[in-house]
Order: C-alpha cells, then structure tokens, then sequence
C-alpha cells in the first residue's frame, strides 16, 4: 500500500512537470478588446479573406469613391483579424480551464488515494494486533477443551476467517473474551473495507491521470491554434495599416492609434452594455423571486440580502462542495476497536454543473472591505509583467484563477480552488455574488457560462481589469475584453 502510495504521487508530480514544460513551450494569442463585431460573429466559421495587394491599393487611390470603399474595407480586415484572433484565444482558453478542472480534480484524488492508503494500513496492523489477542483466547480456549476448538487451527490456520468462526461458536467464551472476539471482527471487516476504498482510490486516480493528460494535449493544441490566428494578425494587420497610410496620406503609427482609440471607444460600449444586461437580469430574477414575510429575518452575510444558507442567483451553477478528505487514522491503541469506514464513494468524472433555479440578490450588495481589497490588489499589481503558464501560481509565472487566489490569500480570504469555474462555485456558496451592474474595484470578473467559466480577473475600475491573460500576454491592466461574454455576476470576495 504504501508502494501505491508513492507511485500515485510520482505520477502527479509527473503529470504537473510535463504540463509546465510543454505549455510553458506554447504560447496563445493576446487578447485585443473586442468589438460588437465579436458577438454577432458568433460560433459561425470564418473564410479565408481576400487581403488586397499594393497595385489594388495603388488603383483604388486614384478615384474618391474606390478610395473610401478601400479604406472601408481594410478596415473590416483588421476586425475580422481582431475578431478571429480572440475567438482563438477564447477557444484555447476553455479547453486550459477543461484541463485545470481536472487537474483539480486529480489534485483531490491523489490525496485521497494516500489518505485512504494510510489508513488502510494501520487497519491492517490493528486487525493483525486483534487477531494475535484473538488467538491466544483460541490457545487458551483449546487447552480447557473448548467444544468445536482446536489447537491446531490456531497453530497452523492460515484464515483469520476461521479463527474467528471458530471463536464465534465456542461455547466457553467469558465476557471480556466476548468483547475481544467483536473488536478482532470488526477490525478485519475494517481493514478489508479500507482495502478496498484504497484500491477504489487508485483506480480513480489512474483514471483522471489519463483524463489530465489528454485535456493537457487538448489546451496545448488550442494555444497552437491560437498562436496561429495572433501570428496572421500581427503580420497581416501591419501590412493593411501601411495600406491604410498609403490611402489616406497619413503615417503608420497614425493609423495604429486611431483604429486604438477605436478599439477603447467600442469595449467602452461594449462594458455599458454588458453592464445594463446584467442590471436586466438581476431585475427580471428579483421579480421572479418569492417574497419573504414581513420580519421574518434570515441569516445574511454582511446584511446583503443573500446569505450563506441561500442558493445562487437565477441562472448560475449550483454549488460544487469538494469532499471532505479523509483524516487520517491516529495510532491504534488495543484493545479499543475500530469501527469500519463508511464506504466511499469514488468521485464523479468532471462534467458541465446543471444550473440550479434559485433565488437573486435582494437587497443593495455590501461595499467591499476596503483594507481587503488594497491588499489584494497591492499583491496582483506587484505581479505585474510576471509571465503567463497555464497552472501557474508564482512565485513568478501565473494563469488566471492562480493570480486571483494568491492575491486574495494575500489578504486572507479565500476564494476557491486553481480553477476559475471553481472560484465562481465559491462565491456561489459563499453568497457573495453581485450584479455586474454594480461591480466594484476589488471584484472578481468571470467569463463563460454556468459550469464552465473559463476566465477570471480582478476589477481595477474604470472598465479595467487586472489579469493573467494568456503566454503572448504577461500580467497587466487592461481594458475589460469579450464584454458580451462576461458573466452577469461577479464575485466580492471582500464582502
């Protein structure tokens, strides 16, 4: 057992190498912000686009209407390649929240299969210990003549299971001896029973070994892709903003900080209308939402309104609560028995969470410790230009979900697992979730859908968030991407 033990964290740690080696070889494509383009696109595929040559360029200048209609559409190529280029990045990143998922789930695993290893071992040592009391009882029961009783059974019996039926039916047995015959059954059933769970265990946690690596291959061939789709952007796009200089008698760098500021000026949009879905969304949960008596009081986290005991706004994942690991046994003390272990139920394969109906907010959410905040948020910008690897968690490499439960432990408070779908399940269950509406510096910011929000970051105000994007982009500010993807809930671990 304890061989299994150790194979079952090698192979973790194996495991954790190779994915730090190969994705840190890997690098996905930055995230530019996101026009209203991004939404309409959709899932819809994209056709090769027909990019113009120079001589096109060069005829299109010498009339005004073929000029503007140029310019009008190299300005739809730099958003198509914008567009294509994050819906890459949106891509590989589903597929690293996929395998932190289950690498999360692994993690939980391997403890597991070495709690229940320990523990199955001292059952056996106890059950051997009840076993030697039991068969000195036999010896002894064998020399008065016990009826049914052989000496030779315990001298030579190689089964704890016929000393003990033997001991069952003799007839002689005194109270105490009585009592040591029930502690040595219940010690093997123990010890069975936790040989099992342990071998249970392992199985497990061989299978999720083999299920990490394969959505590791997955996440690493997505980030292929998305380098891919950052690479033709990069390279065609500062070719169309020559062409873009070329038409309308302006420089290179002109051209870049205009199509910039319109970049800012739509994820501005973008942000406002997110924001306004969101308020929708509350609005519409708190009509639906059942009306409490008058003075009939509840318990509530810091007078919110939506309290640890309540279930998660409308529309969001019910609440995943990992199993309690097993505790170790402490050192067996004969002759006290033990009393065989609930049957543990090995852990499900990961699987999109079902939303849950449930009850919204109702009630103003409360302002964000402010010391809280600071904290978190001194300890997230100190990580500023620390490179991207996904399941990193510093000192200075990090992914997503790692920055912001480091940030936060900083300040004490926890926030849930190395997963960002896990961190949003925490804030669930911790009634602590608020209306992107009213989102505050401090918050955590989600992207994706109940039961796979494949992105997280900090709020850092002004429509800005501070983040661990992705290998082509280190830790920064910036400006809230993908808007229409982001969940309309937040979470206020400073609440």
């Amino acid at each position: 057992m304890a061989k299994n033990t150790s194979d079952s964290t090698s192979a973790s740690a194996r495991v954790h190498a190779t994915s730090k080696r190969l994705l840190s070889a890997v690098a996905i494509g930055a995230v530019s912000a996101v026009t209203a383009s991004v939404a309409a696109a959709g899932g819809a595929a994209f056709a090769a686009p027909d990019y113009p040559s120079w001589n096109d360029v060069e005829k299109a200048k010498q009339n005004e209407l073929t000029k503007q209609a140029e310019i009008a559409t190299l300005g739809e190529l730099l958003d198509g390649l914008a567009t294509r280029a994050a819906k890459a990045v949106t891509t590989a990143q589903i597929a690293a929240e996929a395998y932190r998922v289950t690498q999360d789930a692994l993690d939980a695993a391997t403890t597991r299969e070495s709690s229940l290893g320990k523990q199955a071992e001292a059952a056996q040592a106890t059950a051997a210990i009840s076993k030697m009391r039991a068969g000195l009882i036999a010896a002894h029961l064998a020399k008065s003549g016990a009826n049914g009783l052989s000496l030779n059974l315990f001298l030579n019996g190689n089964s704890a299971d016929d000393l003990l039926g033997q001991l069952g039916t003799a007839s002689k047995l005194s109270e105490q001896s009585e009592r040591i015959y029930t502690e040595a059954v219940q010690d093997k059933n123990a010890a069975e029973s936790l040989g099992q769970q342990a071998a249970s265990a392992t199985t497990e946690r061989e299978r999720l070994a083999n299920e990490s690596k394969t959505t590791f291959e997955a996440a690493a061939a997505s980030s292929i892709a998305a380098q891919t789709a950052y690479d033709t952007q990069q390279r065609r796009s500062s070719e169309l903003f020559e062409q873009l200089a070329l038409l309308k008698d302006t420089t290179v760098e002109a051209e870049r900080s205009l199509h910039a500021a319109e970049e800012a000026a739509a994820a501005a949009r973008a942000f406002a209308q997110a924001q306004a879905s969101a308020a929708a969304v509350a609005e519409a949960a708190a009509a639906r939402a059942p009306r409490a008596p008058v003075g009939s009081g509840s318990a509530s986290r810091s007078g919110s309104g939506f309290g640890l005991g309540q279930p998660a706004p409308v529309g969001q994942p019910a609440t995943v609560v990992p199993a309690a690991p097993v505790v170790p046994a402490v050192g067996v003390v004969p002759p006290a028995p033990v009393v065989p272990a609930a049957p543990i139920t090995p852990p499900a394969r990961v699987v999109p969470v079902t939303p849950a109906a449930a009850l919204p907010p109702t009630a103003l959410a409360p302002a964000p410790t402010a010391s809280i905040v600071d904290t978190a948020l001194t300890f997230a910008r100190a990580q500023l230009g620390d490179r991207y690897v996904l399941g990193g968690s510093g000192p200075d490499s990090w992914d997503c979900s790692g920055l912001t439960k480091a940030a936060y432990a900083a300040a004490g408070v926890y926030i849930g697992s190395h997963s960002a779908t896990n961190q949003y399940n925490t804030m669930a269950q911790q009634g602590t979730l608020v209306s992107f509406a009213q989102v505050q510096v401090g918050d955590l910011v989600f992207w994706g859908s109940p039961g796979n929000y494949y992105h997280v970051a900090i709020y850092a105000g002004d429509g800005q968030i501070l983040e661990a994007p992705n290998p082509s982009a280190s830790v920064r500010v910036h400006s809230i991407w993908s808007s229409w993807a982001v969940a309309p809930y937040v979470g206020r671990p400073a609440a």
